[in-house]
């Protein structure tokens, strides 16, 4: 799976505005949401001063009225600009003087951020056991979204390390916590995309496409995640094309062309994105 940087940060930035309302720190939300917007745009030389501008906003901002949410700011504009030591001990001060009731997601985010700056120096193990904590813990679907999406790529290196006895135990304990995922939000399209990621690795490669399926049928998160779903469905079609018998596979086979018939698709590798 391709768990980038830049995806995450567009998910933390939406619930951030969504659910934040603290007015003293209105300039550099909107600083650090004219980064992200330029980042997706590709104009990293321009992303790069926004972050600056709304790091220096919050510095101010914690200079003048320090609080858990002024921390939170300071650590997320500090983590664009590759700034990790800082950014830990931004989050580790927001966790010292506390989020108020009502302000859960706040903290969340800010353990799911100070997760990922543990990560960037190298602690993957404690990193993983915030992911593992948030995916469990929170009530925000976008929070659980993350912590899952960090804490698989965790989870499947570790796994594909082991030998084959090993590795299937690791794989089968990450497909439970997907599915218990999918058994409380059965409607979000990413947790079917991480258990079809899931199930290839165990070479279930038909529930893989019908997980794969499921999540095309559901919607994905970001354009990236959703190319790289289609390209899961063609690889279970090539693999299954080669595992299944005849009379399987003619069974399959219509079942696939219908699918790619209501997606458009010129072909069956062919998902509609490749047209030249």
């Amino acid at each position: 799976m391709r768990g980038q940087k830049k995806i995450l940060f567009i998910f933390v930035l939406g619930l951030f505005f969504l659910a934040s309302c603290v007015s003293q720190l209105k300039e550099s939300k909107s600083l650090y949401s004219k980064g992200s917007e330029l980042s997706r745009e590709y104009k990293m030389e321009m992303a790069y001063s926004a972050y600056q501008k709304a790091y220096e906003k919050a510095c101010l901002q914690v200079k003048k009225k320090p609080s858990a949410q002024a921390y939170m700011m300071k650590g997320l504009s500090e983590l664009e600009l590759e700034m990790w030591d800082e950014a830990e001990e931004s989050f580790l001060k927001a966790f010292d003087y506390g989020f108020e009731k009502g302000e859960e997601w706040a903290q969340n985010i800010s353990l799911f951020s100070l997760a990922l700056s543990m990560e960037e120096f190298g602690l993957k193990e404690p990193a993983a056991d915030i992911y593992d904590y948030l995916l469990s813990k929170s009530k925000l679907r976008q929070v659980s979204m993350l912590s899952v999406m960090k804490y698989s790529e965790f989870a499947i290196e570790k796994a594909l390390k082991e030998e084959q006895n090993e590795r299937l135990k690791q794989l089968e304990n990450l497909f439970k916590k997907a599915a218990q995922l999918t058994e409380k939000d059965l409607s979000c399209g990413f947790y079917h995309y991480l258990k079809s990621q899931v199930l290839s690795h165990m070479k279930r490669y038909r529930e893989s496409f019908e997980e794969a399926v499921m999540a095309r049928e559901l919607g994905l998160p970001t354009l990236e995640i959703q190319r790289d779903n289609d390209n899961q469905i063609v690889f279970c079609f090539r693999t299954l094309k080669d595992e299944l018998t005849a009379g399987d596979w003619k069974k399959f086979e219509s079942v696939y062309l219908r699918w790619i018939k209501k997606w458009g698709w010129e072909g069956p590798e062919s998902p509609d994105w490749k047209r030249s």
